[in-house]
């Protein structure tokens, strides 16, 4: 029987950004994603062209 993959708590959407982080950006050749801030928000932004990919408010 397969293992089930923990989710985040209810509540909890950390677990979307860290999803993200460090995956290549599809926007860009060279850029990465990042969690960090955009707009005083949580969120992933690509490391070289700055295009937010998912933020929490």
């Amino acid at each position: 029987m397969a293992k089930s993959q923990s989710s985040p708590a209810k509540g909890d959407d950390s677990g979307v950004l860290a999803h993200l982080d460090g995956r290549a950006c599809p926007y860009c050749e060279s850029g990465t994603l990042e969690e960090g801030v955009y707009k005083d928000n949580r969120a992933v932004i690509c490391t070289d062209c700055e295009t937010p990919h998912a933020q929490l408010w």
